[in-house]
């Protein structure tokens, strides 16, 4: 039995593509969370915002709304797969592969990664985007699979890395570079590893780039928890009729 994960991005006619579409430079990140939706949007910009909360609204029912002392604006849905069936999350799943989340919208595409016990059921995943709109396959490797259950989502955090980057941070780890005060310099790293220092730098900071930009959207969620965030008035928009053949239910 194989294992694969898949990073693809795509653009097709779904209400939050679209939204991201009118708010450049953005990206919104998106939890679906059984019967709620978690979108978090890193601004406070009022033009952004006034933007991207009229777009929510008018695609689902909110249910709560918060601001974050960290500069991002957090709204919970209701679950909107069954009114738009052709969602990242219905897509996903009727094709039986397992969404690694967030996916995040920007600038008029859905990124995302999905694993997947079967490389065809990936490829039906694709051609299905493609068929909707465009769609564009950034990687995909075999895993082992051994990562299964609870190495899945570090993978996701350091899959990207490569050898090299590893290594530098590893050596950066083990030698105290990170220490308070430092132990060691990056020059005397590069020396222990026969590699010169500017060299070593780059993939020391490509390592450091890559690793925070995916924990990014977790860390905002969770200083959104640490701390009381200031919560917006309730106005809410009910959903419409489901649409016709429905989509995946995720209520418990």
């Amino acid at each position: 039995m194989g294992l694969w994960e898949v990073a693809l991005r795509a653009t097709y006619d779904y209400p939050f593509i679209e939204m991201s579409r009118r708010v450049p430079g953005v990206p919104i990140s998106m939890w679906c969370l059984w019967n709620r939706e978690l979108l978090q949007v890193p601004t406070r910009d009022p033009e952004v915002l006034e933007t991207v909360t009229r777009s929510i609204r008018k695609a689902g029912r909110v249910v709560r709304e918060w601001v974050d002392a960290r500069a991002a604006r957090i709204f919970l849905l209701e679950c909107t797969c069954d009114r738009y069936p052709h969602s990242v999350w219905n897509l996903i799943s009727e094709h039986q592969c397992w969404d690694a989340p967030p996916v995040v919208y920007r600038d008029g595409w859905a990124h995302f990664r999905v694993i997947s016990f079967d490389a065809a059921r990936t490829r039906d995943l694709y051609q299905d985007l493609r068929a909707r709109g465009s769609a564009e396959l950034v990687k995909k490797r075999e895993l082992s699979i051994s990562v299964l259950p609870t190495s899945v989502w570090t993978n996701v955090i350091f899959g990207d890395l490569t050898t090299k980057q590893s290594e530098a941070l590893l050596s950066a780890y083990r030698r105290g570079y990170y220490s308070s005060p430092r132990q060691t310099t990056t020059e005397e790293i590069a020396a222990s590893m026969g590699i010169g220092r500017t060299t070593y730098e780059e993939h020391l900071r490509k390592a450091e780039n890559r690793i925070v930009a995916t924990l990014i959207p977790y860390l905002e969620l969770f200083a959104t928890a640490e701390r009381p965030a200031e919560r917006m008035p309730l106005r809410e928009t009910p959903l419409g009729p489901p649409a016709p053949g429905g989509g995946r239910s995720r209520s418990a």
